[in-house]
């Protein structure tokens, strides 16, 4: 347990932190405000119960909870091990690709028993004006930051707040920060900024004189395989932490300017490594499309036997060597190696895990090689694209037509099957479908969708939960004299029919790939297999000889040492398949489509 030190009337003074959480010294800010109900929330993160989840956070995390597990399918969490237990002091730091869902996404993930509460920021308008969701964030321990564009753009001080993190830091609360200071729908991390390597340097300067101080900075990686699409899967993921003291990490704090701004540099690309380390990064949508294929075509047959980690990881191991190929030519890659030989003895713990997923330097000849390589993949998956086939259909071949025509017909009798229950449920789920596809309509039509489609997604997954209390309540009313039976028979159909759903779209797609194949030529065939053979085999010689992967990919299955997180109840609920046919997805790439997504842009 860390003791709080009050701190000293000079410690902040004439300091401002700017929306993104940077500090500076630039005097009286032109905007103070008064004392509102955002002064009385900051005051409030210095009382002794300060750390004790107020009733309102648990309600949003157990709002959140639902949120998550119902609008996707797999949400996989890893590295719970390495979350900073109660009391503790402690920074969470996290990519920011998808707005809202984001928080709710580590909310819903972090165990109560591992980390009690996590403490959001939130813009100050928040408690400026009347509403629901405004007080729900007000009381769930929300921290509240002025931004300068809420202010006509003027200088804003955050002195006040930041003093009152830093002290609720010192009592042992964890803070999750976003450093990108934007979400945004991108295939590449946007650059870190160094507010969280300031607010650090802070905190260590503030508690100097305790010993046994410690701040401890959480990292996680989100991904979203679909973000916006329905039942796709979530993959967070938390790493070892960095464990900060006064004494170890001294320059942080140091008197010498130019000192500090080279460790708080440094800590900040630090964060932003560790983060990206597990993330699908890439400079393009094309890179990351190629990396899937990549992926595809060495491990296809592993499906999801192997955990969701290790298939994003395995995927990214590609993306990763694409994209350095296609970033870097081949003599800044050799001047890259020659200054690490000639730093070998120096810090490297600060080394991009990109940089250090490439195994070995590659030549000029390597370099031509997976530039040919990178435009075959794409290739070929324009040729799956052209025909709607995937790609395990062509590793198969084409079946004889009886067996064709025999499958497609049993497809059809449980297409009929899954249609015919699904009509009840669709019925209690049709306002939601209408709502979630009009919202959809009106975001696409603010402009970029990459500018939009992470808002798409906050949407979609908020305005479903919404409206699955409201449909429950009128169908209870509705059957009144048999309330008892309906309450919960309501929420098991609408959970069946979701279920059932999946199984009609999979087997609706089936039928599709197998009414392709039926008309197929026989040539056409011929050439994508030949094709798929001679790929095949050039990814699986890249993947071994570069990546170091294994020479038998189900090594990876026997290997997975995959250690995921008790989502407790509202997971394993989730996480179990009520449906009258089970089936095992063939890749986590499947989504409540009738189109397979092989573009991410």
């Amino acid at each position: 347990m860390v003791h709080q030190r009050k701190r000293a009337p000079g410690d902040l003074k004439d300091q401002t932190v700017d929306s993104n959480g940077h500090s500076n010294s630039n005097g009286t800010d032109a905007v103070n405000g008064n004392h509102d109900e955002s002064q009385e929330c900051i005051a409030n993160l210095k009382d002794a119960n300060a750390n004790v989840p107020p009733p309102m956070y648990k309600a949003i995390r157990f709002f959140f909870q639902i949120c998550l597990h119902s609008f996707y399918g797999n949400v996989e969490v890893e590295g719970t091990e390495n979350i900073a237990p109660d009391n503790y002091p402690a920074i969470l730091v996290s990519n920011h690709s998808n707005s809202l869902t984001d928080a709710i996404a580590i909310l819903s993930t972090v165990p109560p028993k591992s980390r009690s509460m996590i403490r959001l920021t939130a813009k100050d308008t928040f408690w400026h004006k009347p509403g629901v969701f405004n007080y729900v964030i007000k009381n769930a321990g929300t921290i509240p930051i002025k931004r300068r564009k809420d202010y006509d753009n003027q200088k804003v001080d955050n002195a006040n707040a930041m003093g009152a993190l830093i002290d609720s830091l010192g009592t042992g609360s964890c803070v999750c920060m976003f450093p990108e200071g934007i979400s945004r729908y991108h295939p590449q991390l946007a650059p870190f900024k160094a507010g969280v390597a300031m607010i650090a340097s802070d905190t260590l300067a503030q508690f100097k004189d305790q010993p046994d101080f410690s701040l401890t900075l959480m990292t996680t990686s989100i991904n979203y395989l679909h973000r916006e699409k329905f039942r796709s899967d979530v993959l967070v993921t938390f790493h070892p932490p960095i464990v900060l003291t006064p004494q170890q990490d001294f320059k942080l704090f140091s008197s010498v300017k130019e000192e500090r701004a080279e460790a708080i540099t440094k800590l900040t690309e630090l964060l932003e490594s560790t983060v990206r380390s597990n993330l699908l990064d890439a400079d393009d949508w094309q890179t990351v499309r190629v990396g899937h294929v990549a992926r595809k075509l060495y491990a296809g047959d592993l499906g999801t036997r192997i955990s969701l980690g290790q298939y994003v990881r395995l995927t990214q191991k590609f993306v990763s060597a694409f994209g350095q190929n296609k970033q870097e030519s081949l003599k800044k890659m050799q001047d890259q190696e020659r200054n690490k030989q000639e730093n070998s003895g120096s810090d490297g713990e600060n080394s991009d895990s990109l940089e250090m997923q490439q195994p070995v330097t590659m030549n000029a000849d390597t370099t031509r090689k997976m530039n040919e390589l990178a435009a075959d993949l794409a290739e070929y998956q324009d040729q799956l694209d052209f025909y709607h086939l995937k790609d395990y259909r062509i590793k198969q071949g084409k079946p004889p037509v009886k067996v064709l025509v025999g499958k497609l017909f049993q497809r059809l009798l449980l297409a009929c099957l899954l249609s015919t229950i699904c009509i009840p449920g669709l019925i209690l789920w049709a306002p939601v479908f209408i709502a979630v596809k009009y919202q959809e309509k009106q975001i696409r039509k603010k402009g970029s969708l990459e500018d939009n489609l992470d808002e798409i997604a906050q949407y979609k997954l908020m305005i479903s939960t919404f409206f699955l209390p409201i449909i429950w309540g009128f169908w209870v009313l509705v059957t009144l004299p048999f309330a008892l039976i309906t309450a919960p028979g309501i929420v098991v159909l609408m959970w069946l029919t979701i279920r059932w759903l999946e199984d009609l779209i999979h087997n609706a797609k089936s039928m599709l790939s197998l009414l392709r194949l039926l008309f197929m030529t026989e040539d056409a065939m011929y050439s994508l297999r030949d094709c798929r053979q001679e790929l095949a085999h050039r990814v699986h010689e890249f993947a071994v000889q570069f990546l170091k992967l294994p020479e038998d990919p189900e090594d990876l299955v026997k290997e997975n040492k995959t250690k995921k997180a008790d989502s407790g109840w509202m997971g394993k609920l989730s996480g179990s398949y009520f449906s009258i046919k089970r089936r095992r997805r063939k890749d986590w790439n499947e989504v409540m489509r009738l189109h397979d997504v092989s573009h991410y842009d």
